[in-house]
C-alpha cells in the first residue's frame, strides 16, 4: 500500500518536475547567453532573431521583445552606415512603443529608451535640438523612479557627461556616477532576482570609467 501511495505521488507531482524548465525558459537561456556574448552587427541580428521567435509565442511577455530592442540599438551603435543604423533604431523604437502597456517595468523601457535617443544623436549632431530635451526628460525619469537601478543612473551619467563635454564643463560629477554603476551591478546577487531580466550596462560603464580617468 505504501508503494501504490509513492507511485501516485510520483505520477501527480512528475509533471510539475517535468516543466521545470519549459520551452520558454530554455529558448531564453540559449538566447541570453548569445546576448551576452555578441560582439559584432552580425552576433546581434542573431540575437534579435532568436528574441524576435520567442516573443511570437510569448505575446504578454515584454522580456523578448525588450532584449530584441537592446539588440538592435546594439546594432545601432556598431553600424557606422547612417541609413542602416536609423533602420535599426526604427525597428528598436517600435519595439519599445510595445512593451509601453508593462508599467511595472517602466524604469528599463525608459533607461533603454534613453539609450536610443543617444545613439540617434550621435548620427547628426543637428539632431540634438530635436531629441536633446527629450533624451534629458527620459533619462531623468527612469532616475527617478529607481536610483538604484544600474542602468537608469548610467543613462543619466551617460547624458551629463555628453553635455558637459559639449558645453565645455566639469564631468567629474557624471564619472562619480559609472563608479555608482560598476558598485551597484557588482553588488552581491546584484542582477540576480529574475535570470532573464536586463543586466547590460558594466561594458559601458567600465569604458566611460577609462575615458574619465584620461
Amino acid at each position: 500500500m505504501k508503494t501504490l501511495a509513492t507511485i501516485v505521488l510520483i505520477m501527480v507531482l512528475n509533471p510539475v518536475f517535468s516543466n521545470s524548465d519549459s520551452a520558454y525558459e530554455k529558448a531564453m537561456k540559449k538566447a541570453m547567453e548569445k546576448l551576452n556574448q555578441a560582439e559584432s552587427i552580425e552576433d546581434w541580428q542573431g540575437v534579435v532573431n532568436q528574441f524576435e521567435r520567442i516573443a511570437r509565442n510569448e505575446k504578454e511577455n515584454w522580456l523578448p521583445v525588450y532584449h530584441t530592442a537592446y539588440a538592435r540599438v546594439m546594432m545601432a551603435a556598431m553600424e557606422e552606415d547612417i541609413q542602416k543604423k536609423d533602420s535599426y533604431l526604427d525597428a528598436a523604437q517600435q519595439n519599445l512603443d510595445a512593451i509601453e502597456k508593462f508599467e511595472h517595468f517602466a524604469v528599463e523601457r525608459l533607461a533603454l529608451q534613453g539609450f536610443l535617443y543617444m545613439i540617434r544623436m550621435s548620427v547628426d549632431p543637428s539632431r540634438g535640438m530635436e531629441l536633446g530635451q527629450n533624451c534629458a526628460m527620459i533619462v531623468n525619469q527612469a532616475y527617478a523612479m529607481n536610483n538604484q537601478n544600474p542602468r537608469a543612473v548610467l543613462m543619466l551619467a551617460q547624458f551629463n557627461h555628453g553635455s558637459a563635454q559639449y558645453m565645455g564643463q566639469d564631468t567629474s560629477e557624471a564619472c562619480a556616477m559609472f563608479d555608482e554603476v560598476v558598485q551597484l551591478l557588482d553588488q552581491p546577487g546584484a542582477e540576480e532576482s529574475e535570470q532573464f531580466l536586463p543586466n547590460w550596462g558594466k561594458n559601458l560603464a567600465l569604458m566611460m570609467q577609462q575615458q574619465c580617468q584620461k
